[in-house]
């Protein structure tokens, strides 16, 4: 499978999973969709992550956590070395969700980055992503 044919097939799947999340069934439920994309880039990468390693378990996915300045101002994608997933980069003015090469466009924003394994996933957050895959 080509880059852009991966690319096309986790944007479809980004594409219903959005959808999903921005539910009233989803946001009323669970606090980390409360306002999303607003404020629901760490569940949402989590959520969207763990079925990319699902989609995808040959490949690397796993969470960027970007910060600056203080420990509150920050941001959360995905990786796998060579594609990135941004679900909720609409967030922030002037951006749309993104799929594509790695790194997320809004990579610039937070010089510092770190690693987190999607299996460190808390159960509250599998429990939402059970809820969304309900609705995809």
């Amino acid at each position: 499978m080509t880059a852009f044919e991966r690319i096309e097939r986790i944007s479809r799947m980004a594409q219903r999973f959005r959808k999903a999340a921005s539910l009233p069934d989803i946001r009323d439920n669970f606090a980390g969709y409360y306002s999303f994309p607003r404020a629901s880039c760490t569940w949402s990468s989590f959520a969207f992550g763990l079925l990319l390693l699902e989609l995808e378990p040959e490949r690397d996915w796993h969470l960027v956590n970007g910060r600056k300045g203080s420990a509150i101002d920050g941001h959360d994608w995905l990786e796998d070395g060579r594609l990135a997933v941004d679900i909720t980069a609409d967030q922030f003015v002037g951006e749309q969700f993104y799929v594509g090469l790695a790194p997320s466009p809004c990579a610039r924003q937070w010089p510092s980055k770190r690693r987190i394994e999607l299996s460190d996933a808390a159960e509250l957050q599998v429990k939402a992503l059970a809820a969304i895959r309900a609705f995809m």
